[in-house]
């Protein structure tokens, strides 16, 4: 249901939260014209699991829970670290593809990044982890099928269901191995009541279990009884 500026600010008479790339959002400009108070949240430009759930002590000190948000944030700390000491004594063997194309590049994420970060502390070898940087860089597939032909897996990004919907998307797909050997994992593919991404939705503020999943698909006998939050084996 769309609302007008008056309606919103019935609804939110001290904040409304949003995001914003640069300085020029001229909605963002008309809110405030019209009365409302802007909070910029900007956890999506954290480069590590941790620092982006962190932002929760922000939402604590808003809604006069810090004390809940501080006991929240450290259950996750002790989560996350719970997991990587899982594979302390695991070599990270697996070799990792991750993305996928968009239009005619693939944006490989940078050896800094939140997903290169996720690999490493769930000891697999992502075959970008020397790109210095914690962006992304755009390649031709020619570039990823060189270095990524034979990797054992591969994170889509997508909400892709099956592999057959991958390939048919690009049939140049197929030439990697982790398609072959079935080896091509999704965390975009789950949908939440409502119809959002689960993973975009809860994947900021809880970083233990994306990791747990990233474990559970490079080393599965560490978590027999586990089941994937957000990542998906496409078949």
């Amino acid at each position: 249901e769309k609302l007008n500026i008056e309606q919103l600010i019935e609804l939110a008479p001290e904040l409304i939260v949003t995001f914003g790339i640069d300085n020029n959002n001229a909605a963002i400009i008309n809110l405030q014209k019209s009365g409302l108070k802007i909070l910029i949240q900007a956890d999506w430009m954290e480069q590590s699991p941790l620092g982006k759930a962190e932002w929760i002590k922000l939402y604590g000190a808003l809604f006069g829970k810090e004390k809940e948000a501080n006991a929240l944030f450290n259950t996750i700390v002790k989560e996350y670290n719970n997991a990587k000491v899982l594979v302390t004594t695991q070599r990270p063997i697996a070799t990792v593809l991750y993305g996928s194309m968009y239009q005619d590049q693939w944006f490989v994420a940078r050896g800094s990044s939140w997903a290169a970060q996720f690999i490493k502390d769930a000891k697999a070898n992502y075959l970008w982890k020397d790109l210095k940087g914690s962006g992304s860089l755009g390649l031709s597939l020619e570039n990823i099928l060189d270095k990524a032909k034979t990797a054992n897996y591969w994170i889509a990004t997508g909400s892709f269901k099956s592999l057959s919907e991958l390939e048919k998307l690009n049939p140049h797909y197929s030439q990697f191995d982790a398609c072959s050997t079935k080896n091509v994992y999704t965390f975009e593919a789950k949908l939440g009541a409502t119809g959002g991404t689960i993973f975009y939705e809860l994947s900021p503020a809880r970083p233990d279990l994306v990791l747990k999943d990233y474990i559970k698909i490079f080393h599965p006998k560490l978590l027999p009884d586990y089941t994937f939050t957000f990542a998906q084996k496409l078949k």
